[in-house]
């Protein structure tokens, strides 16, 4: 005899579009496939362009979901602490209150500075839309004390982000470690995020090419785009060590991750990137920012090094380190293999999320 599944409203970004949000949703839900006891209706909402009714279009939406689906059980609200989506979504929730449907609430992105016009202006508004929900979820410790901060009175619960193990099917750590090398190997760095300022990708530039006048055989991957792609095109054209890719997914980016030695974010803020893990995944040691999430989560000197934040000094000299102690290299790959199979794959994950949700149906 079947079981009768739990209905719940996963309310969230397109699905089938780059970032964060939709790779979380998209690897957790195929492992909700396995376990099973959740039925779940998803509303997509966003993508209008510069239409100025977009933000009323989805209110609407949510509306008539709620007015047909008498089932639904419990919602998820997936905001980022910013200034569109903070109100947007703030909506959803007082939407879902003034309806009696229970929900909880996952912060994805944070923006500090917006977290301070928060503080400033509207906890008010917070309280009273995402103050509602039976359960928040964060990706940071700070995260975490500055809503309780904000008087919430509900769980706060610190999560992490996902990387769907299936990316790592055909991936041996082993064979990783097997190939020959000879000191004409290149040795190949990553940095795999939007083209940003904000990612440290100017800085990552200068300590490469300083890096790169007294170290042979070094190769830096940039793949991603972004506001800052042209202007990053025209400063690389003529650096030959330097291979910009533009957007990557799929194939194209599991081959990059086996491919590559040493993975590298030098954000000046984060929550918890997704693209941290799945270097992880690969076995790929990292080098990163103590920012966000990444400060209470990242294992400083076991999952690779932390560096200061707009530092293309620090940045130059941990590449260095990296690469002069290829022993310590190995040992963090391994350790990053290993971790990210024990906690971060979507199967781990999506089991510790459904026991927070059941709890609440």
């Amino acid at each position: 005899m079947s079981t009768k599944k739990s209905n719940i409203l996963l309310i969230v970004g397109n699905l089938s579009t780059p970032g964060g949000v939709s790779v979380f949703w998209n690897s957790l839900l195929s492992a909700f496939q396995k376990i099973d006891i959740f039925s779940f209706n998803i509303l997509q909402i966003g993508g209008h362009g510069k239409n100025i009714f977009g933000p009323i279009i989805d209110q609407w939406k949510l509306h008539k979901n709620i007015k047909s689906n008498k089932n639904i059980q419990l919602a998820v609200v997936n905001p980022s602490l910013l200034n569109r989506s903070f109100f947007r979504d703030g909506l959803f929730a007082k939407q879902l209150a003034n309806n009696n449907l229970p929900f909880v609430v996952f912060f994805h992105g944070w923006d500090l500075n917006f977290e301070r016009t928060v503080t400033k202006k509207y906890i008010n508004f917070f309280l009273t839309s995402f103050g509602k929900a039976e359960k928040i979820f964060v990706l940071s410790e700070d995260f975490k004390e500055k809503i309780i901060e904000w008087n919430y009175q509900g769980d706060v619960i610190v999560q992490t982000t996902t990387v769907d193990a299936n990316l790592a099917n055909n991936f041996s750590i082993e064979d990783k470690f097997s190939k020959v090398t000879t000191d004409n190997t290149t040795t190949k760095i990553l940095f795999l995020s939007r083209i940003i300022k904000e990612k440290g990708i100017f800085e990552l530039i200068d300590a490469f090419e300083n890096l790169n006048k007294r170290i042979n055989n070094l190769e830096l991957i940039i793949a991603g785009d972004g506001e800052a792609f042209n202007q990053l095109k025209n400063i690389v054209k003529d650096k030959k060590h330097i291979k910009l890719t533009g957007h990557v997914e799929g194939e194209r980016k599991i081959t990059l991750l086996k491919e590559c030695d040493i993975y590298i974010l030098p954000s000046y803020t984060e929550g918890l990137p997704i693209s941290v893990l799945e270097a992880m995944l690969f076995g790929l040691p990292v080098i990163t920012t103590k920012v966000g999430g990444l400060k209470k989560f990242f294992k400083d000197e076991k999952m690779g090094y932390f560096i200061e934040t707009k530092n293309s000094t620090d940045i130059e000299n941990k590449i260095e380190f990296m690469l002069k102690n290829k022993d310590k290299l190995k040992e963090i790959s391994k350790f990053n293999y290993q971790y990210a199979q024990n906690n971060l794959t979507n199967d781990v994950v999506a089991d510790a999320l459904s026991n927070h949700l059941k709890e609440l149906i």
